[in-house]
């Protein structure tokens, strides 16, 4: 997985794990394959802490894969450890265990329960 941040050439940026999709003959890079595509916002606040949210990429669309054209791309840069960290969180979430269910069995020395309204 290579997972990179493209900043568009109208300013936008986005993350996604990426493939170059290049000319077989010329080997040109005519594309660029995104997976889980986020587009990424960021603010700076008075302590000069950065707030970076990611939001989908297209909301009108439940595609995860697509190709994006090169030269609509300025540059690609390595994303920050801790916003890879933040995405991939959002693109793999860890699987939550199913909580273990220990079943005793009934014995005769445990005492029956009885239903107070029957007696």
């Amino acid at each position: 997985m290579t997972v990179k941040v493209l900043v568009t050439t109208i300013g936008q940026h986005i993350i996604a794990d990426i493939k170059q999709v290049e000319n077989k003959d010329t080997k040109e890079v005519i594309a660029y394959w995104l997976k889980d595509a986020r587009t990424i916002s960021y603010s700076v606040d008075e302590e000069q802490q950065v707030n970076v949210a990611f939001g989908q990429f297209c909301v009108v669309s439940n595609d995860t894969e697509f190709s994006f054209r090169a030269d609509s791309v300025a540059s690609i840069l390595q994303p920050r450890d801790e916003v890879l960290e933040r995405y991939n969180a959002i693109v793999n979430p860890p699987e939550v265990e199913e909580p273990q269910i220990e079943v005793t069995e009934f014995t005769e020395d445990e005492p029956e329960l009885t239903d107070p309204e029957v007696g």
